[in-house]
């Protein structure tokens, strides 16, 4: 199986999930929307090719998150956006892969982003996932679930201030690929869909205003891993929340056990 239809499906996914010119929208729309942006910034992607991890498999990893430009316009105002402080952001993870039946694959994974201070930004996540795949031959296929729990701080109304934004974000998604194997390296290309769903509250320090936005919509996603000798691992990964948010991916770690 080559990479090609993996390739054309990433451009497809950054064309047409790309957003779109929204009609009449209100001032809470556009506010809500960008709750709803940088809420699934901190979404767990899958980031993992289906069935990847043996049992007694641990990965360790740090990953690349990619803010694409994102419109701060709220009204007659400009909101500072995360795209405005950094256009990328680290988050480590840690991926265990656990007992499952013969040609089947379970695994389970943490993510954090501490609390550091970075051009007036603090960001506190922590994330959990869980995973269960087949594998028949070089094919590969599974599911997901995964949520997300996180606080962070800016001064997006005021850069005097540091305004709050507390979120929860959870989905699942299920994804197909497949093994190819040239000595010593692999590549796995693969491509799946699912739904997330999130609550976010963003609290304005200056006059104590808060705007809650719910949201629940498709979630698309499509990438390629690399694997060197069984234990170094590189994945990218095109995400895409349609109608709101297309990002891209990059996770380099090593494979321990297994």
């Amino acid at each position: 199986m080559r990479a090609a239809p993996v390739l054309t499906a990433l451009a497809t996914l950054a064309a047409g999930a790309a957003p779109r010119p929204a009609l009449a929208q209100t001032l809470l729309d556009q506010e809500q929307r960008l709750i709803e942006i940088h809420s699934l910034l901190l979404d767990l992607p899958p980031l993992q090719s289906p069935a990847a991890l043996g049992s007694g498999t641990l990965g360790v990893s740090l990953e690349v998150v990619g803010i694409p430009p994102i419109d701060g316009t709220t009204g007659s105002k400009t909101q500072r956006t995360a795209s405005d402080h950094t256009r990328l952001f680290p988050r480590p993870r840690l991926q265990v892969g656990l007992p499952a039946p013969e040609g089947f694959r379970a695994f389970a994974g943490i993510s954090w982003i501490p609390p550091v201070e970075f051009r007036d930004v603090t960001t506190n996540a922590l994330g959990g996932e869980a995973g269960f795949g087949g594998v028949a031959g070089a094919l590969r296929g599974g599911v997901r679930v995964h949520a997300v729990a996180a606080v962070g701080k800016a001064p997006v109304t005021d850069p005097a201030t540091r305004d709050e934004l507390r979120t929860l974000v959870w989905g699942g998604e299920a994804a197909f690929g497949a093994h190819v194997a040239w000595g010593a390296l692999a590549l796995e290309p693969y491509a799946g869909a699912g739904i997330v769903a999130l609550r976010g509250r963003f609290h304005v320090t200056s006059d104590g205003n808060e705007i809650d936005s719910d949201y629940t919509g498709a979630a698309l996603h499509a990438g390629i891993r690399l694997l060197y000798r069984a234990r170094w691992e590189g994945v990218a990964e095109c995400d895409a929340y349609p109608g709101r948010l297309v990002h891209v991916n990059v996770r380099l770690g090593y494979l321990f056990g297994g």
